[in-house]
């Protein structure tokens, strides 16, 4: 499936690298520039922060992405504004869908405060869904999206700022062509103004890219086998486990992330929510500077478990990782199933499980792997890692007292088990 077909089905598409980050830090020092003079405005809609319509910089960068956005999704697309905001501590986007002039939109990150977490948008299909699809849009990504079609919201703001800018664009053929330059004499201007400004120098658009996970953590690879699970634990291989320290420390990140709710099901069925099957909440950890050692940690005890027992062919931790918060409130649980599926899921190769809280903390909650016909029950000591190839069937059995936090991880490779 291209890039123009998945964003037919999905109604909207992840794109990685649009724009430079030295190109979005200098656009983000411009709003802070304008905010300092005066020149940015409140709006009803998110009327904590500060905003910008129609900025002949932001409208110069809407016309020149014109073009290759109008290629990687097939349609000929017509610019029609620009807006952008400094989103502040409290704010909350809800639940909407956009106007005419939004029928092909966009939404890319330009910068936000470093000990903030990146504010995920969440897509919906109807104004039932209370799950969505969460996603956190890195530096110089872009979504673009249907805005007539989905609901789109986030939830309330927990960082200091950040800087979005939204792309709207109408299709030259569709029924809302004529909200082309949201119906201004041309781009750049503010709705009342007629005259042209000067010509702006907005940052160069790189070559689009439709993959939806950027980062990776790169580990050794070897040959296939069939191995079933193993742990990492204070008696065994102590170095590659995480202290109660390090513990907290991940835990505390919680602070600065959003939970939603887990889905279920890969390729046709992805994305399902079934509380029935999985009651959970899920925070998405991702690569970034402050997070980087959480990788690095993981990455070499997978390297070291993978040369000794497993020697699959692998290339990493492709993904977020997924920090889960099971609460006995909701008797959290996930029923039997694997990991690796259809989809996105498909090349999962080796499964990772590790407890952060301690096992005081609650109760129930065992992860059980069916490790090649025998249940057994993975070592839940705090800190603690269990690896298993991801084609095992597993549970997390219901936690019926307090609250249990682990990650889990999934590590790929470049074709999916034969």
């Amino acid at each position: 499936m291209n890039t123009a077909e998945y964003f037919k089905k999905n109604k909207y598409i992840y794109l990685s690298n649009v724009v430079s980050r030295e190109d979005c830090s200098q656009i983000t020092d411009y709003m802070f520039g304008l905010y300092n003079d005066g020149k940015l405005t409140k709006d009803e809609q998110c009327p904590l922060s500060d905003s910008v319509y129609g900025d002949p910089i932001l409208d110069g960068l809407l016309e020149k992405l014109t073009a290759p956005l109008s290629a990687q999704l097939g349609i000929d697309l017509a610019p029609a504004y620009t807006y952008a905001r400094i989103y502040r501590p409290g704010e909350l986007l809800v639940k909407h869908k956009d106007r005419p002039s939004c029928e092909i939109s966009g939404t890319m990150t330009l910068g936000f405060d470093p000990g903030s977490g990146i504010w995920p948008i969440f897509f919906g299909k109807n104004d039932e869904d209370v799950v969505g699809n969460s996603l956190e849009i890195n530096v110089g990504d872009l979504v673009m999206y249907h805005g007539n079609e989905l609901y789109h919201w986030r939830p309330e703001y927990k960082g200091k700022w950040q800087v979005q800018v939204f792309f709207h664009y109408v299709d030259k053929n569709g029924q809302h062509a004529e909200w082309a330059y949201d119906k201004r004499p041309e781009l750049g201007v503010d709705k009342s103004e007629s005259v042209k400004p000067q010509e702006p120098a907005s940052p160069p658009a790189t070559e689009l890219s439709s993959q939806v996970i950027t980062d990776g953590v790169m580990i050794r690879t070897c040959d296939d086998v069939f191995p079933g699970a193993a742990t990492y634990h204070s008696g065994f291989k102590p170095e590659h486990t995480f202290s109660p320290e390090e513990c907290q420390r991940i835990l505390d990140l919680n602070n600065k992330l959003y939970p939603v709710k887990s889905t279920v099901g890969s390729g046709e069925s992805e994305g399902t929510y079934d509380p029935k099957i999985r009651a959970v909440d899920t925070y998405n950890i991702e690569y970034r500077e402050d997070t980087k050692w959480i990788f690095d940690k993981i990455a070499a005890a997978v390297g070291n478990a993978n040369a000794e027992y497993y020697k699959f062919d692998l290339l990493g931790i492709t993904h977020a990782l997924q920090l889960l918060h099971y609460k006995g409130t909701e008797n959290g649980h996930y029923d039997w199933h694997i990991d690796c599926g259809d989809g996105k899921s498909a090349t999962r190769k080796i499964s990772l499980s590790i407890p952060l809280t301690d096992r005081a903390a609650y109760e129930g909650g065992k992860l059980e792997i069916n490790n090649n016909g025998n249940i057994v029950q993975a070592v839940d000591e705090q800190g603690s890692i269990s690896f298993f190839p991801s084609y095992l069937v597993h549970r997390v059995s219901p936690v019926t007292k307090g609250e249990r936090w682990v990650i889990v991880v999934w590590v790929h490779g470049p074709n999916r088990f034969r």
